[in-house]
């Protein structure tokens, strides 16, 4: 009986190790329309290969804490709806708080964001989404499209199995403007400061 205990302990204990085997560094570059006063919000999240959410790697801590200044009662789902939408997260005030999520939370920084974590030698997609309070245009005007303006960026790429070295994330669309659908929205065409929001968006494998 020991014996077989001490085995299942060893088990459990490599196929735990197997799972998190790899290292993500995760760099995002503060682009010309990054603000800390106006508070960018930016949360990142793994997806797997057949677009399940697996976690969060990293939130800003008011979207996470739904702690937004004269923010409805409601909260502010427009700001991050594609990442609140794939976590199945509650954005209205008052709401319990995901434990998963509220590990991994932070202020806005000045310069960026950098962190590491582990993920598993799986095949994953890696999301990115940025917004900028009050991000106005001629297209997103403070009468058409309330505190947010221009609604949120998300980059993504694939994390293949096995992958070691850097794999840029690249643009792909916005979240819907009122918040309402997780839908990510290939049309970018109307988007100006928006996309300067960061400079790049980079996860180094290793």
């Amino acid at each position: 009986y020991t014996m077989k205990k001490a085995c299942s302990v060893l088990v459990c204990f490599v196929l735990g190790t197997a799972l998190f085997a790899r290292k993500a560094t995760v760099s995002i570059g503060a682009g010309k329309n990054w603000k800390e006063k106006m508070a960018s919000q930016c949360a990142v999240w793994l997806e797997d290969a057949d677009g399940n959410y697996v976690r969060t790697l990293y939130v800003t801590q008011r979207a996470s804490k739904r702690n937004w200044i004269f923010g409805p009662k409601a909260g502010r789902p427009e700001s991050l709806p594609v990442w609140y939408h794939a976590a199945h997260y509650e954005s209205a005030k008052g709401a319990p708080l995901n434990s998963d999520v509220d590990a991994v939370t932070a202020a806005t920084p000045k310069g960026g964001v950098a962190f590491t974590v582990e993920i598993g030698d799986g095949t994953y997609v890696i999301k990115a989404e940025f917004n900028t309070s009050f991000d106005y245009n001629e297209f997103y005007t403070k009468k058409n499209s309330g505190v947010n303006g221009q609604p949120s960026v998300v980059y993504e790429a694939k994390i293949p199995s096995g992958a070691d070295g850097e794999i840029a994330l690249s643009l792909t669309g916005t979240g819907s403007e009122d918040g309402s659908d997780g839908t990510i929205y290939t049309d970018v065409s109307k988007l100006t400061t928006a996309k300067t929001i960061v400079d790049k968006v980079i996860v180094t494998i290793r």
